[in-house]
Order: C-alpha cells, then sequence, then structure tokens
C-alpha cells in the first residue's frame, strides 16, 4: 500500500496510536504533518521520521481551539500544498469517573479534547478536501462509544460515541465531493505509557475479567489500529462512507 505523493494529517500525533498512525503514513510515501501539544514529543516523532528519509513538519497546536486549527491547517498547506488525508486521531480519557463525580469543567474538557477537535479539525480541512476534488477524513472513536467500559468513564463514552454520529453525518454531506470519512473504534490497545500504567495497576481478578470478555482474550496492538487507519485511507476503502470498523478483538459483540 503506497500513499506516494499523498500528505497526511495526523493529530495526536506525537504518541501512542496517532504516533504510530504517521510513521506508518510516512513509511509509505507520505508527507506527514505532526500535530500535538508537546513540542519535545513531535519533534521526536518527526526527527524519526526524517531519519527514515521521510517527509514531515511538526505543528505544535491545540484543536480543541478554533484559531490554534486554522494555523495547523495553513502550516500543512504552506509546507506541502496540500491534505489528502486526515486522521483526527487527537483524544484523552479523563479518567474512569462515575458521572456523579466528574466536574462540568472535566466533562466540557473531555468533550472538548475528544469531539469538538474532531468538528474543528474536518471543518478546517473539508473545503481544501473539495478544492482538490477528494480525500480521505478517518475518525479514531472509541469501543467505549458502542459499549461500556470499566476504563474510562461516562464523558469519554458519550464524545466517542459523537465521534461515531458525526461522522455518519459528515460522510453524507462528502460523499458527493469524493471525499469519504469512515471510522475507526478501538478496543484496549497497549499503546500508551498511561494506558500501560493503568492495565497494570489492575488486580489480577479484574484483568482477567475484562480479558474474558474479549473473544480474542488478548488486548489489541498499536500494528491492528494502523492497519485498519492505513486501509480507511487507501484507494481499497473508496465506497466504505460513514463506516465503523470496530477493531476490538470481537469485544463489540459482547
Amino acid at each position: 500500500m503506497s500513499f506516494e505523493g499523498k500528505v497526511a494529517l495526523v493529530t495526536g500525533a506525537s504518541s501512542g496510536i496517532g504516533e504510530a498512525i504517521a510513521l506508518a503514513f510516512a513509511a509509505r510515501g507520505a508527507a506527514v504533518v505532526v500535530n500535538g501539544r508537546d513540542p519535545d514529543r513531535i519533534e521526536r516523532v518527526v526527527g524519526r521520521i526524517k531519519a527514515a528519509e521521510g517527509a514531515a513538519i511538526g505543528v505544535r497546536a491545540d484543536v480543541a481551539s478554533r484559531s490554534e486549527v486554522q494555523r495547523l491547517v495553513e502550516s500543512a498547506l504552506s509546507a506541502f500544498g496540500r491534505i489528502d488525508i486526515l486522521v483526527n486521531n487527537a483524544g484523552g480519557d479523563g479518567g474512569a469517573k462515575r458521572v456523579e463525580d466528574i466536574s462540568e469543567q472535566e466533562w466540557d474538557a473531555v468533550f472538548a479534547t475528544n469531539l469538538k477537535s474532531v468538528f474543528l479539525v474536518t471543518q478546517a480541512v473539508l473545503p481544501v478536501l473539495k478544492r482538490q476534488g477528494g480525500g480521505k477524513i478517518v475518525n479514531i472513536s472509541s469501543q467505549a462509544g458502542r459499549a461500556m467500559t470499566i476504563l474510562a468513564g461516562p464523558a469519554y463514552s458519550a464524545a466517542k460515541a459523537g465521534v461515531q454520529a458525526f461522522s455518519r453525518q459528515v460522510a453524507r454531506e462528502a460523499a458527493p465531493f469524493g471525499i469519504n470519512v469512515n471510522v475507526v473504534a478501538p478496543g484496549i490497545i497497549r499503546s500508551s505509557s498511561r494506558l500501560d500504567a493503568v492495565w497494570d495497576d489492575l488486580p489480577d481478578d479484574l484483568r482477567a475479567r475484562i480479558l474474558s470478555d474479549i473473544p480474542a482474550g488478548r488486548l489489541g496492538e498499536n500494528a491492528e489500529i494502523v492497519a485498519a487507519a492505513l486501509f480507511l485511507a487507501s484507494p481499497d476503502a473508496s465506497y466504505l462512507i460513514g463506516a465503523t470498523l470496530d477493531v476490538n478483538g470481537g469485544r463489540w459483540m459482547l
């Protein structure tokens, strides 16, 4: 699968799943815009891409801010002249609090990071894709948007469900312009030090119970989410419109 000549903008690409997706696009020939909020982490990912003779720029921007999103898109266009693929990956769970323990500020922060960001970046990039005659938008949701999980709270679940509903609506609007909008909904993925720490701190019996609810019997890996994102961004997925790929080891069936 080649993305030679394409430009991919990946939000939340300075660590975890986003970093893996950015590196995968670069390895397949795409120029990559690496977005995040930590300058050191951004530069580390950009450095990895350039060390492998790939093309990349890093743009620090809070994608829950309209003005910073506009600067992000302008930076991408200034550097590469176009955007062909948008991966809305930025997010954060805000902790697994019960609903009565969540403050209004915490709720708003989770929605800003996980859902408002998808709206703002999509809104900014969509006119670019229309002018170019088409493109791909891949939004990263979560199994929490479809099924209950004890590892994240109700704000995160509601926001990720919103990503899927938003994506279906935009997919219908964008399809006549040759733009495919689809979703990847990961299960529990060993993708970041935070998740690893949370998982490793769980009691053995709770880890066993969680694994027993996953037909595959294991947690997922970054590479499995990357494969889904690459597929949805490729010409092979041209007839997929508003789809959600549940990459969760079968957890969604239960």
